[in-house]
């Protein structure tokens, strides 16, 4: 071969390296480019994800702390409502409405941000936060009965469609993220002109409607939110508040058992009261007390309405009566109910704890001594005769117990509400002795003569009641002690 063509040979070798070194590079930048952009687009989604956890864990902190406060905040009432939602922006927007809805009934709407003195919480998509509260939670207009028994109504799913709560411990409010629009949806209006768009609930939550879950987010009335999951027709992401997370921070507060604990001694001393104003020349001295309340309502009934606790003659072991017009009518006193001998301790005390008594009545019970039920006539205490002891020893004209926090350790655990969805103070297990008082203090309950035991001792996880006891005495007032 010539020298020429050998030359000519070299070049187009040189020629086609420099080619293929260029295709290379623009392989390995092109390469590069995909790469840098999926992590781009990677970094993006994780940083969208972080900001909506945040708004999420933000909004669910500031609502237990309203619950937490609300007797505080709020003259009158006691612990654990929630705000309504801001369902219209008829009020500034982000307020909370003053009343939504029928009582017990579900809501959902935006979240009250202002209200719970927060910004403007928005998800990594730039929506702000939509907001469920359970009608038996809510603050206006509110359930029969709040306390730590009181149940949720709604009920949260993970994105395969497993429940994440147990019966009895229900969801009482949920918060969601509604992420991107799906197709279909229209974020437009002016009705949000802070957070931007319209109060249309299906405008921002999606239902998945598939023939497994078939959950809607934005249809409050099943009571069901669903998770979002990548490539699901539901991209909302959600954050939930059940009943315990709601008591669990209500009963860390120092002042918390301390009130119960008052109450309980109040209610004590109104039936004392109730004793030492028993009057007319032919009836004194006449300590005699009220007959207490049963224990179990009639079918149907509600424990949350004062005069269903009424008091029934013979009946020696209930709940504290409210109605005691049965006692009063067989002697002379002016009580027609035992709130009435409240405020004739002390007016100022009852007025604070009258709201604690509303809510937490069911928890009150109420054994009578024999030589203390309602007579007629010149009332002899003098021997005690048939009265009540604690832990096998004294003499007591009464004892009242509060039914504490309920033990899920004991053979049969005590169930208060109804596992269901649809929670309403009117429950079977209410009327279930052994759902609120432990050992002796419940299986003296049925039968009752009034010469019973009852039982004091240190809380556990078997014993958690509280009783005070009522003295008997003659020649002075009916006084009351926590029972030794």
């Amino acid at each position: 071969m010539s020298a020429k063509r050998i030359a000519n040979f070299k070049y187009v070798l040189r020629q086609r390296g420099a080619a293929l070194l260029i295709l290379l590079v623009i392989l390995i930048v092109g390469i590069a480019a995909v790469l840098l952009n999926s992590l781009t687009s990677s970094s993006a989604k994780t940083a969208r994800q972080a900001m909506t956890a945040a708004a999420l864990a933000q909004a669910k902190e500031a609502l237990i702390g309203f619950a937490l406060s609300y007797g505080d905040t709020h003259s009158g009432q006691v612990h654990g409502y929630l705000p309504c939602p801001d369902t219209a922006g008829g009020n500034p927007e982000g307020s909370a409405e003053p009343s939504c809805g029928s009582q017990d009934v579900s809501i959902i709407g935006r979240l009250p941000w202002a209200t719970l003195d927060l910004s403007t919480l928005r998800d990594g998509d730039g929506e702000c936060l939509w907001y469920a509260v359970s009608g038996t939670y809510k603050d206006n207009p509110k359930t029969g009965l709040m306390n730590w028994d009181t149940n949720g109504q709604l009920q949260a799913y993970a994105s395969d469609g497993s429940l994440l709560t147990p019966a009895d411990n229900q969801v009482v409010a949920v918060i969601l993220a509604p992420g991107a629009p799906q197709s279909g949806q229209d974020r437009t209006g002016t009705t949000a002109p802070v957070c931007g768009g319209n109060y249309t609930a299906a405008n921002y939550l999606d239902s998945n409607n598939d023939m497994v879950h078939n959950i809607n987010n934005a249809a409050i009335a099943t009571g069901q939110f669903i998770q979002g999951a990548s490539g699901s027709n539901v991209n909302d992401q959600l954050i939930f508040i059940t009943r315990q997370d709601i008591w669990n921070a209500i009963q860390k507060r120092t002042d918390f058992q301390n009130t119960l604990k008052q109450l309980t001694q109040q209610v004590a001393l109104c039936l004392a009261n109730y004793g030492n104003n028993n009057g007319g020349s032919s009836y004194w001295p006449n300590k005699s007390l009220p007959w207490p309340a049963p224990v179990a309502f009639p079918a149907g009934s509600d424990y949350s309405i004062n005069s269903n606790y009424n008091d029934s003659v013979n009946l020696f072991a209930g709940r504290v009566p409210y109605d005691v017009g049965t006692s009063t009518a067989t002697m002379s006193n002016a009580y027609g109910t035992l709130m009435a001998a409240c405020t004739g301790i002390s007016p100022s005390t009852w007025t604070n704890l009258a709201p604690w008594w509303n809510n937490w009545k069911d928890h009150l019970f109420y054994a009578l001594g024999e030589e203390y039920k309602p007579v007629s006539t010149y009332h002899n205490t003098t021997p005690c005769g048939q009265c009540l002891s604690i832990n096998g020893a004294g003499n007591y004209a009464a004892v009242v117990m509060f039914a504490n926090s309920r033990l899920g350790s004991l053979a049969t655990p005590q169930v208060r509400i109804s596992n269901t969805i649809s929670t309403s103070p009117i429950s079977t297990k209410r009327g279930d002795i052994n759902n609120y008082l432990e050992d002796n203090n419940a299986s003296n309950f049925p039968g009752a003569n009034g010469n019973e035991n009852y039982k004091t001792a240190i809380a556990g996880s078997t014993f958690n009641d509280v009783l005070y006891c009522i003295r008997a005495n003659t020649s002075t007032p009916l006084t009351v002690i926590p029972c030794p």
